[in-house]
């Protein structure tokens, strides 16, 4: 049987990340605007992947961003001893994600 443990939601990772994680993610939505144009001009290949790269590369800081901050709540919670007993799975589920 599985259990659909109840999930971590972003609202509780905090104000100031939830703000942090959106600016990337407006700057990222700006890169992939930017990477439509190149290709409608016909920019070189080159130009186009590094900056797919870049692109790429800040998606993986935002993940790891929201990855750490669960880790913080997950932390917090089990120190203050209010852990939910399906908090592991919800742990290696997001981890599966990641990697």
């Amino acid at each position: 049987m599985v259990y659909n443990a109840p999930m971590t939601k972003t609202t509780e990772l905090g104000q100031d990340t939830v703000e942090n994680i959106l600016k990337r993610l407006r700057r990222i939505e700006g890169q992939v605007r930017g990477l439509q144009k190149m290709v409608a001009e016909g920019r070189p290949c080159d130009e186009v992947l590094t900056q797919m790269t870049a692109t790429k590369k800040a998606m993986e800081a935002a993940a790891t961003l929201i990855l750490h901050e669960f880790l913080n709540v997950c932390a917090t919670e089990v120190s203050e001893g209010k852990v939910d007993p399906k908090k592991p799975e919800e742990i290696a589920n997001m981890l599966k994600k990641f990697i």
